[in-house]
């Protein structure tokens, strides 16, 4: 496999599909999804005043503090992605479903037996557990009247000196495609034009200085595929303490792993008769990696036994990221002779890799209140606050990075998340429910929508252990936009997520 290295970093935004999905993909890595042990879901993460929770810990480092015992405890999950996706009034569904372990960790508390100081106990803890699912796949189907895929090549062709673009006799397409890549003064755009003249998908009129496509349409099917997977894993080592009987004090440090791989290709079909050009295919994979790191703070206060409050704070995460990227482009084409053509530039082996870049997410604030009704049940409300717009990518002194935190300073604003959960008790048997909504952080929610929805739930206390089961669905609009340029049509997703959770945790 050849491995292509690029160190400037205006090749490695160049090539992401558009700048809003530029955004998409930071909001994706910003965003911490409503996921977690299965109570923890089932009252929709309404747990920032509640505590006594290995998924609250993630919201409010108090939480391993109102333990009485130690405790460990592990999640498995599957969730179910349903997309309906409208591009040029066709419409498609597509149904995805994946599973595995999504929580674990342990709590460990020691009491103190010293009554003459007004720390009641500590505790340690850890729980990693799945922040965000990126597996999905969404088709999207339709006939187009306006653009084509040529216009992409084309877009990138212009400007550029096309007598750079053909092979001699002793050059490959690998070895030009990387040159390309590595120089300075070339870059990605010359690499997608390259593509683009030796798949034959425009001509270069030397004497006019003229690009000319080779696809003669009214319209073209489209058939427009976007598969992602990959995960993004929070780990948060806590340390926390209860003071007196009425405060519970927190502290974490959270670690990030994310993995992020899309899959983007389109098939495009419905050429004339008389077009050169008859079918064209191209692909483009991004895989994304890295982690990042943020700490937290937090605290519970019960003024009563009925009442409990609930304050956090979570510093923005820095990541650490790398992007490599690799293409295939592959056209069928019928000369004015009948002859048949299949062109195939295959460089899905080489790799480009980019230098590192920084992405810093946006602090939260976090405030909950929770009534305790007894031994009978619970309701508890949080409400959280991010201002998308001190998100940030980096390094600072790139023009590409700076257009782009831009970008974020234009498109994207402060968003409030609400949650509320309940829980009812009948001896060893809680039911729960619960309902979430967060905000969109697009100023123009066309491009992404608020995510809602509601869950629900069912516990088994067997005193030494307990089981929980919880359906937690949610919804969200967007809009994809196919490419950067050239084929800059937009396609409108109406998702919906359906999460199932079983959690066992056990005392000792």
């Amino acid at each position: 496999m050849k491995t292509l290295s690029i160190s400037f970093f205006t090749f490695l935004l160049s090539f992401w599909i558009l700048p809003a999905q530029n955004l998409d993909l930071i909001h994706s890595i910003a965003q911490e999804n409503l996921s977690g042990n299965s109570r923890y879901e089932a009252m929709s993460g309404a747990f920032g005043a509640l505590g006594g929770n290995l998924s609250a810990i993630h919201i409010n480092p108090a939480a391993s503090a109102v333990y009485n015992t130690s405790e460990f405890g592990l999640s498995v999950s599957t969730l179910t992605t349903e997309n309906k996706t409208t591009y040029f009034v066709t419409s498609t569904p597509t149904q995805n479903k994946n599973g595995g372990m999504n929580q674990i960790g342990g709590v460990f508390v020691f009491k103190n037996d010293n009554t003459d100081t007004a720390w009641k106990k500590i505790a340690f803890g850890f729980n990693a557990q799945m922040q965000s699912y990126y597996h999905n796949n969404i088709q999207i189907n339709g006939t187009n009247a306006e653009s084509g895929l040529d216009n992409y090549f084309l877009d990138y062709a212009a400007g550029k000196d096309g007598g750079k673009l053909g092979l001699s006799d002793f050059e490959s397409v690998r070895d030009v495609y990387q040159f390309f890549g590595e120089s300075s003064s070339h870059g990605f755009g010359y690499q997608q034009a390259f593509l683009g003249y030796n798949a034959y998908i425009f001509d270069y009129l030397p004497d006019d200085s003229l690009f000319v496509s080779n696809a003669i349409y009214s319209s073209v099917q489209h058939n427009h595929s976007i598969q992602t997977s990959g995960e993004n894993w929070s780990m948060a080592f806590t340390f926390s303490g209860q003071y007196n009987d009425w405060l519970y004090l927190g502290a974490n440090i959270n670690a990030s792993n994310v993995e992020y791989r899309q899959i983007t290709s389109t098939k495009e079909t419905g050429y004339l008769t008389e077009s050169f050009l008859q079918e064209t295919y191209f692909q483009n994979e991004l895989y994304t990696y890295g982690g990042g790191v943020s700490l937290q703070f937090g605290a519970i206060a019960m003024p009563n036994k009925n009442v409990r409050l609930g304050i956090s704070y979570k510093t923005p995460t820095w990541y650490e990221l790398n992007d490599e990227f690799s293409q295939y482009l592959e056209t069928k084409s019928t000369d004015s002779d009948g002859n048949s053509y299949n062109d195939v530039i295959d460089l899905t082996d080489v790799i480009n890799v980019y230098e590192s870049y920084t992405i810093k997410t946006p602090s939260e604030f976090r405030g909950s209140l929770a009534y305790i009704f007894g031994k009978r049940g619970i309701l508890s409300f949080d409400y959280s606050l991010k201002d998308y717009q001190n998100s940030h990518i980096g390094p600072n002194d790139n023009n590409v990075f700076i257009a782009l935190n831009n970008q974020i300073d234009q498109s994207w604003r402060s968003v409030s998340t609400y949650r509320v959960g309940g829980e009812y008790r009948l001896g060893g048997i809680s039911l729960r429910a619960g309902y979430h909504l967060e905000e969109s952080p697009y100023n123009d929610k066309k491009l992404l929508g608020d995510r809602s929805g509601t869950s629900y739930g069912i516990g088994f206390n067997f005193k030494s252990s307990v089981v929980n089961l919880s359906i937690l669905n949610s919804s969200q609009s967007r809009s994809h936009q196919l490419y950067d340029t050239g084929l800059t049509d937009r396609a409108d997703n109406d998702i919906n997520f359906k999460h199932f959770t079983v959690s066992w945790n056990f005392k000792f």
